[in-house]
């Protein structure tokens, strides 16, 4: 018998842990969860949160890396306008 949780090798992407914790609340939410369903449900709810924290921490890094390699480059490249001109230059 499988478990329904995929292991670390198996993990779900950002997206199927969201479309997963969707399914997981409203099962919660339906009257005819029993008790240990719930339990169950929650404890698996709360893995894929922190699971899904994690991704998007590591995500902000990334994304912080690459403004930050690329903040150089963009001082470098920038041209000096007159705060007259309304953004617009020329060549």
């Amino acid at each position: 018998m499988s478990s329904p949780q995929k292991s670390k090798k198996e993990a779900l992407t950002f997206e199927q842990s969201m479309e997963r914790l969707d399914s997981i609340v409203k099962r919660i939410d339906s009257p005819d969860t029993a008790l240990e369903e719930m339990i169950s449900l929650v404890e698996e709810g709360l893995q894929l949160i922190r699971s899904s924290r994690e991704t998007l921490r590591k995500a902000e890094l990334r994304i912080n890396m690459l403004e930050n390699d690329a903040a150089p480059q963009q001082s470098e490249n920038r041209v000096e306008t007159d705060p007259r001109d309304n953004g617009f230059t020329l060549f």
